[in-house]
């Protein structure tokens, strides 16, 4: 039986906690981006302009949004919506439905 080496293409596994407390077990911590601007903790209306555009941090900026109830996102002209699960008005204005079309055209820009 051979004795199996580390080598620095090996995977380097690592434990992952988020700012809402969920551990997430990541595969090779190498393949990590690291946060750098304050929208990559406050969540970027617009994830074209994320600094590196990744599928994790399209996740995490998606995330940060949902947990702000902030359930639409633009990605240039395409505009993503995330199911909140529940009713949700417009803050400020009471009453004003945030599903309505004249909001969701605000954000078509």
């Amino acid at each position: 039986k051979k004795d199996h080496k580390s080598s620095s293409d090996d995977p380097v596994p690592a434990l992952v906690k988020t700012s809402d407390g969920q551990l997430h077990k990541i595969s090779d911590r190498r393949k990590l981006t690291p946060l750098t601007s304050p929208d990559d903790y406050l969540g970027i209306p617009d994830v074209l302009h994320l600094p590196n555009v990744t599928e994790a941090s399209l996740l995490h900026a998606l995330r940060l949004r949902y947990h702000l109830d902030e359930i639409y996102t633009s990605a240039g002209p395409i505009l993503m919506s995330v199911n909140p699960y529940k009713p949700m008005t417009v803050p400020g204005t009471p009453g004003e439905d945030l599903y309505s079309e004249e909001r969701m055209m605000m954000y078509r820009g």
